[in-house]
């Protein structure tokens, strides 16, 4: 990174207090938990509706920080400060500053659905020809982004990042930091599993990732396209005019797509039947098919795609029983996907859901539990 402490003042517009500005950072944190170098890490004291961390800024100044980004400057602490108005809107625009100063493709991802997996199967699928930069997790947040554009260096030449957000306006923060040349849309589901009044807005807002993208992947549907200024490289089950048109066959427990695009016709074998992880599938062959892989490449490393930890992932339980571990995201439109895998899945004929709360509904608790 090697930003100095008076760069990086002026980079968020804040306020400096202390006796180094000179001092150069490596790192950025905002868990003190989870501190590794402290001589060279910059930590943004986040507030929450549950957490203010500039009461850890003592401890931490123990463990040796001696840089922090704060809204208040603490009394009786010998250490360097720069005071902002909000802290993060300073990781954020410190975050873009930094995604500005590489030139390499990024592929930004969103989405209601899907997103992590595809990231990390992007990751699998061209991790042997890049050194590629990506969210870590779920790092689709607010927080979550930001953290994962500053973790890009000199080395890397792929970005790979997902988005994700709940309300209106989210959007406009994540792109800056993103700023995606390939976008991908995994799907868009039902505007109530966020908080959108309505399909279009949910659409709009989540396609405001791609303002600035040369491409954008999708399923072709022209609701979407209405809202991209980008070039759409389309793909499509039913319709002709798509750029890509696939047919699928599903043999036991794998899928056999059968690709018309341009003069290229193709079969690829994916190791899934559902249709939540067949169209995931879908997007990552639609990037594969972008960056012009050859046939044999994309047949190989599809085939060898995997489950996701905690996506739809089957287990072998006691008692002969089969356990579907979907814990990672708990929404209405996830849950679809998960019955709708359960049903697929015949070799049991008792089938049990376990459920915890639905927090991402869009309804009040009164509609939601009734």
């Amino acid at each position: 990174m090697g930003f100095s402490l008076k760069n990086i003042t002026a980079i968020v517009g804040g306020q400096w207090q202390g006796e180094n500005p000179d001092a150069s950072i490596d790192n950025v944190s905002i868990d003190s938990r989870s501190l590794q170098n402290g001589g060279n890490t910059l930590f943004f004291a986040l507030s929450g509706p549950n957490n203010d961390a500039h009461k850890y800024i003592p401890e931490l100044v123990s463990k040796g920080v001696s840089a922090f980004i704060v809204t208040k400057i603490p009394s009786g602490i010998n250490a360097n400060f720069i005071k902002v108005d909000d802290t993060l809107t300073a990781l954020q625009t410190f975050a873009g500053y930094h995604r500005n100063e590489f030139d390499f493709p990024v592929i930004g991802i969103t989405g209601s659905n899907g997103k992590t997996i595809v990231k990390e199967w992007l990751n699998f699928l061209l991790s042997p020809d890049f050194n590629i930069i990506r969210s870590p997790k779920s790092y689709n947040s607010q927080v979550g982004v930001a953290l994962s554009v500053l973790g890009i260096n000199q080395q890397h030449n792929l970005g790979i990042f997902e988005a994700g957000i709940s309300l209106p306006g989210e959007m406009a923060k994540l792109e800056p930091m993103i700023k995606p040349t390939i976008g991908v849309l995994t799907n868009i589901g039902s505007a109530h599993d966020e908080g959108f009044g309505s399909q279009d807005e949910k659409v709009s807002e989540k396609l405001r990732l791609f303002s600035n993208a040369k491409i954008v992947i999708c399923k072709k549907d022209l609701r979407i396209e209405k809202y991209l200024d980008s070039q759409v490289f389309s793909w499509s089950y039913d319709d002709k005019s798509a750029d890509v048109f696939i047919s699928k066959n599903t043999q036991q427990h794998r899928t056999y797509l059968n690709i018309e695009y341009r003069d290229l016709f193709l079969t690829v074998e994916i190791p899934f039947t559902d249709s939540a992880s067949v169209e995931n599938a879908v997007s990552c062959l639609m990037v594969l098919l972008y960056l012009n892989y050859d046939d044999q490449t994309i047949r190989e490393r599809m085939s060898q795609l995997f489950p996701v930890e905690m996506r739809l992932k089957v287990k072998n339980g006691t008692h002969n029983s089969t356990i579907i571990d979907d814990s990672y995201s708990s929404d209405f439109q996830s849950l679809k996907i998960a019955l709708d895998f359960l049903e697929s899945q015949k070799h049991h004929g008792r089938k049990t859901v376990i459920l915890s709360d639905i927090y991402q509904s869009g309804l009040s608790h009164q509609e939601l539990y009734e």
